[in-house]
């Protein structure tokens, strides 16, 4: 694979984040979990 599109600063928050969907089934438990708000996770879900 090449380098097109990498980052080389990748948030490794992101990873947590979606743990936190797949664990808890929707983005909203999930925000309130981790304490944020559903549009974080949606943003961050969009990072990825």
């Amino acid at each position: 694979m090449g380098s097109k599109g990498a980052n080389k600063s990748f948030d490794y928050n992101l990873i947590k984040i979606l743990d936190a969907v797949i664990l808890s089934g929707n983005a909203a438990m999930a925000a309130k979990k981790l304490g944020i708000t559903p549009a974080a996770v949606s943003l961050a879900l969009k990072r990825l």
